[in-house]
């Protein structure tokens, strides 16, 4: 304060002579005035009047026993509790339609699921999901596009085949009707191309792809390519014309609802680019090549959709962006529990295998 005194003292002063009010006006207070208000600021901690409360977190699968993670809130400012936010004392309840089960109990469609935990500490939280019927993956078609490579067979009947392309996949599902239905969508890739092969004996002396043992250096891969998310528009039907001018895309969500086919058919339109097969095999024959694409359609409860849409909205939407630069109020992350803190959700799977050795067997035949 009394820096604040001095301060106004020296301006009365100068402001009665004309020469040193322009120089001070112009010079001086643009400079001294943030000076003077830093020491307004000081370092305080807020006093918040909220108690830590009980989390908890299960995604419920058809087939699988049931696991809960119980933890607990903590404030953004304890260091402690960020690193372990563990409960020691919860006891966790799992009803099933009515009827408490152990932690072996395989949870099964159509099943409603009561979880509840108590805490000495914490308190008591609880969250409910029924877990969703799978819905079956009725067809899968497939074309190859733009297909690059080549084949050739070298010594001991050593083949080398490499192949780059790219493939439009269509996936058939129908939807039950009566019912809203939320899905998810994943694919992952397998190669079981059998790369074990042996020289005969005496041979494998020569340099190049053989040991002296006469084994073969055999090597095979498989790359699936990149899923262009924006190719199937139904990836994208939670984003609103405002979303889409700041989000510019799906990001690799592939999470979707039956709003636009509902106890109907609709077909999944999928495309890969950059896709690639390579194998070195000696004695080559249609029954070495195994690989290509599983396919997995996830019936999902509502607590998952609304948590993974969230999500996406909280890393790519307006959520963020509007509530910090103060244009929307902030939004409190998504949960399904009682306490308000974690997610409960459950699924249910259909997978599909689609074999791609016929493809590149009848490029190695027609090469």
């Amino acid at each position: 304060m009394e820096i604040l005194r001095s301060f106004t003292l020296a301006i009365s002063i100068c402001l009665k002579n004309k020469i040193f009010k322009n120089l001070f006006l112009r010079y001086i207070i643009p400079v001294a005035l943030p000076l003077i208000l830093t020491g307004c600021y000081e370092d305080f901690t807020p006093k918040i009047e909220t108690k830590p409360v009980l989390c908890l977190n299960s995604l419920i699968t058809a087939g699988a026993p049931i696991s809960v993670q119980v933890t607990h809130t903590w404030l953004y400012s304890d260091s402690d509790a960020m690193e372990n936010h563990s409960v020691s004392d919860a006891v966790v309840g799992i009803i099933v339609n009515g009827e408490e089960k152990g932690a072996d109990y395989l949870a099964q469609e159509g099943d409603h699921i009561r979880i509840t935990a108590t805490s000495p500490t914490y308190g008591f939280a609880e969250a409910e999901v029924s877990v969703p019927y799978a819905v079956p993956i009725k067809a899968v078609r497939y074309t190859p596009v733009a297909i690059e490579g080549e084949t050739s067979i070298g010594q001991h009947n050593v083949l080398t085949a490499v192949y780059e392309f790219k493939i439009n996949i269509e996936i058939d599902i129908f939807d039950p009707a009566a019912i809203e239905n939320y899905y998810g969508f994943t694919t992952t890739t397998f190669n079981n191309s059998d790369i074990s092969p042996h020289l005969s004996e005496g041979e494998g002396e020569e340099e190049g792809d053989y040991a002296g043992d006469g084994t073969v250096y055999g090597n095979t891969e498989f790359y699936g390519g990149t899923l262009d998310y924006e190719a199937e528009p139904i990836f994208g039907e939670h984003i609103g014309v405002f979303e889409s001018m700041i989000a510019g895309g799906t990001y690799d969500f592939s999470f979707f609802t039956d709003r636009q086919f509902s106890g109907s058919n609709y077909t999944l339109h999928l495309k890969y680019s950059n896709a690639y097969y390579g194998i070195i095999v000696q004695g080559w024959s249609p029954e070495v090549i195994d690989f290509g694409y599983t396919f997995t359609l996830y019936s999902i409860s509502k607590s998952y959709y609304n948590w993974a849409n969230y999500k996406w909205q909280r890393n790519y939407g307006e959520i963020d962006d509007l509530s910090e630069v103060g244009l929307g109020e902030p939004t409190w992350g998504y949960s399904n529990v009682s306490t308000g803190a974690g997610v409960v959700a459950a699924r249910s799977a259909t997978t599909y295998t689609l074999n791609l050795k016929d493809l590149i067997n009848s490029l190695i035949q027609k090469d």
